[in-house]
């Protein structure tokens, strides 16, 4: 006889329940919804892990280059068991039973889990059903969501974790007042029974319930006279029971024997495996965003251990404990009017023992003093909303629990581990207990060699391999780096995980940042930015292959500023050849050839008379200027072509004003011998002809940032710049002001001292520091208010004929 015994994941009662029907009929195969593919390692599970743990499995296609980088489908999914998760509870009572125990689902690598992180999740709104709709309240047209919204309204409770809770968690058996185990089997029946109606699985869950039912068809016809029992998620329960006495039917009417059933492969070529990882509560909780089966893991332990009626008493205490550690004041008073408000609540909710919402809505309300700025955490499904409460965050990380998970000694590890701890190893960077720190430096191979090792960890995010120092890009002139290394419990989950990667550092680190080259999306940026990774991680051949990216990328790029920030980076590099090599240094000059022949392309077409300053625009021109100056031959030939784009654009009354600026300051800091004078000249002029306010600060900003050292040696642009200041009027000034303030920002702070200086000799204030110019006693956005305050009380005094007395006033005040 076939019991299909469906569950909610993560739930005592559900778990109770289970050991209880294997117990009573001591079946010949006990199927449970999980991953079939390890239905040959089920030894695996029963090793002596500390709980919890999961089955992490990953599906990469397409793994090597030559088939596309990154082409294939990439998918990484988590099974996680806890002690009283209802598939953990079959696994091990059907062990102890003698029964033979399977994996009844499909593998997480099959397309049906595609996007699914977690076997156990609950989909989207938009989603199809999946086997746990009661995790959260849905508010979609599904008959299965009406059904739970219903008795919610009906139960007045606020969500479907609550509304559980009411009907399934509370004491079992006469003695505490509860429900037995045979009358939980019947609630849990008609509750699911409702819950899927007749809505169909849809194309995530009827492949998988197929499945389910295949195998429970196999084992009732490979043990005839014997039971059967198959545990899965509700939603899928009163499908499989049906389905499966439909196929094994037709079987028995053929009067063939049925195959155990089987599961294709992924496509040839796909990397991919199952492996287990410890887990932890805080990723079991969805108060973290853990999106399945119970919130409050550490809460649900104590249930499962010692039963909903003494569980509530030690949450109490635990959470008092926590509340006391972090300093927060809890007083015997209010622990008595927290229990006194919980059993007052649970009476008048029909509880026959304090329920997990009794508690906290207790809790919260004898300890919260202050109005709230976010809803109650368990008023809702999810992570923790903004603002919530600092008591309640630490309430709630109470019912979380601590545990974390440890696997046996024995547990089989993909090579991947292997390989890093030899790496670690052999670089003497293996982690201890104690946190250290790790100097290294990128002047010798040694040093170079531990570099990329811990570059390819970071690449991968394995904790506890933290940079605090060193340089941002290849070429940077700081060639020291800082790491602190320690142990932490994450580290072998993340390695474990990191396997979909590949199964060795290089080829995960490799596989990892082919990864982003398809996330980037062809843009320059990205793509450059993957090419510094790949160079500190000393992945030569992906380098060169993003060089070749980059190269297509820069001859469709739209962006100015994203053409600039690419031309400054790679050029830095092609000046270190050494860090690509000989092949890399020839394919980045063909990339910077391209790249200036496109970032003129797009200067040319840049326009907006009254655009404000656009910083990466304008460092754009002044990268193709360096280009220009310092790059090799096939580029400097070009040095004709980029002083007419420049010449053009630097007096075209079309473009931005801080586009005129920097043309104008490229164009002048190329200019050769005697054309120094002319072209200073030149920037004279044209700075007395961007004398408008709205205008005057962004043309300087962009001169600035283009050709700094030129303009603050030329004493004529100074006095220029002194001149057209001067002539503007108070309400012109306060107009011009913030730009202008950007502008001169772009100089050092001795530089500004040194044109303040210039400016105090001009009108004859030498004797004053310019260091004090520079250093305000207020706020510069304080002077400009006072600016406006005095322009407003001379206007008044204006239009009641006081102006000559204000005029007496400033006399007697000087």
């Amino acid at each position: 006889m076939l019991h299909v015994v469906g569950i909610r994941h993560h739930s005592p009662a559900c778990a109770r329940l289970v050991a209880h029907v294997i117990d009573r009929v001591r079946p010949a195969h006990v199927l449970i919804e999980g991953p079939a593919d390890m239905n040959e390692r089920i030894d695996e599970l029963l090793l002596g892990h500390a709980l919890p743990v999961a089955i992490f499995t990953f599906l990469r296609e397409n793994d090597e280059p030559a088939a596309g980088a990154g082409s294939g489908r990439r998918h990484a999914s988590w099974t996680p068991f806890c002690a009283y998760s209802p598939e953990w509870i079959a696994v091990t009572e059907g062990r102890r039973v003698g029964a033979a125990v399977r994996f009844c689902d499909l593998p997480a690598w099959h397309e049906a889990f595609e996007g699914r992180k977690n076997r156990y999740a609950d989909p989207g709104e938009s989603e199809e059903p999946s086997d746990d709709p009661n995790a959260r309240t849905v508010k979609g047209p599904r008959a299965s969501t009406r059904y739970a919204e219903a008795l919610c309204k009906r139960y007045g409770v606020d969500d479907v974790d609550t509304l559980w809770d009411h009907l399934f968690e509370g004491p079992v058996g006469a003695s505490s007042g509860g429900i037995s185990l045979d009358e939980l089997a019947s609630r849990l029946e008609i509750y699911f029974e409702h819950l899927r109606g007749d809505e169909p699985g849809g194309p995530r869950d009827a492949p998988r319930e197929e499945l389910m039912s295949r195998y429970a068809a196999w084992a009732a016809l490979d043990a005839p006279g014997r039971d059967v029992v198959l545990v899965c998620g509700g939603f899928h329960a009163p499908f499989v029971k049906r389905r499966a006495a439909e196929v094994q039917r037709a079987f028995e009417a053929d009067g063939e024997s049925m195959p155990v059933p089987t599961i294709a492969p992924p496509a040839q070529g796909a990397r991919f495996g199952s492996y287990l990882v410890p887990y932890t509560y805080r990723r079991l909780d969805a108060f973290a965003g853990y999106d399945a089966g119970m919130p409050s893991p550490g809460f649900y332990e104590l249930v499962f251990e010692r039963g909903a009626e003494h569980a509530a008493e030690r949450l109490v205490e635990i959470a008092v404990e926590r509340l006391r550690k972090k300093k927060q004041l809890v007083s015997t008073a209010d622990l008595i009017a927290a229990r006194t408000l919980a059993e007052a609540l649970s009476a008048m909710r029909g509880h026959a023992a304090l329920l997990r919402t009794d508690i906290l809505d207790a809790l919260a309300s004898a300890l919260v003093k202050d109005g709230l700025d976010a809803p109650l955490p368990w008023s809702r499904r999810g992570p923790l909303a903004p603002r919530t409460d600092p008591l309640l965050v630490e309430i709630v990380r109470a019912l979380s629990g601590e545990r974390e998970g440890k696997l046996d000694a024995r547990t089989p590890r993909p090579p991947l581990v292997f390989d890093v701890e030899a790496e670690l190893e052999k670089h003497g960077l293996t982690p201890t207990a104690e946190v250290r720190t790790v100097k290294l430096s990128l002047r010798d191979d040694a040093g170079r060699a531990a570099s990329r090792v811990l570059h390819r960890l970071a690449v991968l995010a394995i904790p506890g391999f933290t940079r605090a120092s060193g340089p941002k890009w290849a070429t940077d002139a700081v060639l020291d780096e800082s790491w602190s290394i320690a142990r932490s419990t994450e580290q072998q989950p993340a390695m474990i995980e990191a396997s979909i990667w590949g199964a060795t550092l290089e080829a995960a680190a490799l596989g990892r940042l082919e990864d982003a080259l398809v996330s980037s999306g062809g843009r320059v940026g990205p793509l450059t930015e993957i090419l510094g990774a790949a160079v500190f991680v000393g992945i030569g051949g992906l380098a060169i292959q993003i060089i070749d990216r980059v190269e297509s990328a820069i001859a469709n790029e739209h962006s100015l500023g994203e053409v600039g920030s690419a031309v400054s980076r790679l050029f830095d590099l092609f000046l270190h050849g050494e860090l690509l090599g000989a092949q890399g240094a020839v394919s980045l000059e063909r990339v910077l050839a391209a790249a200036v022949e496109r970032g003129l392309w797009l200067l040319e077409g840049v326009t907006g008379p009254s655009a404000p300053l656009d910083e990466r625009e304008v460092r754009a021109v002044a990268a193709l200027r360096d280009l220009i100056v310092r790059g090799p031959a096939s580029i400097t030939v070009e040095r004709a072509h980029a002083e007419g784009v420049f010449a053009r654009r630097a007096v075209d009354p079309a473009a931005p004003p801080s586009i005129r600026g920097a043309s104008l300051g490229a164009l002048w800091s190329l200019a050769q011998g005697s054309d120094g004078e002319e072209r200073e000249q030149l920037a004279i002029a044209a700075t007395k002809g961007a004398s408008l306010p709205s205008v005057i600060g962004d043309f300087l900003g962009g001169l600035f940032i283009v050709a700094r050292t030129e303009a603050l040696h030329a004493e004529g642009l100074i006095a220029a710049i002194d001149e057209v200041l001067v002539a503007l009027g108070d309400h012109e000034l306060l107009v011009g002001l913030p730009s202008m303030r950007l502008a001169f920002s772009f100089f050092p702070p001795r530089e500004r001292e040194a044109i303040a200086k210039k400016i105090l000799a001009r009108h004859g204030q030498s004797q004053i520091s310019p260091h004090q110019m520079l250093k305000l006693r207020v706020a510069t956005d304080d002077v400009a208010a006072g600016l406006r305050m005095d322009a407003d009380a001379l206007a008044l005094a204006k239009r009641f004929g006081l102006e000559d007395t204000l005029d007496a006033g400033e006399e007697t005040a000087s």
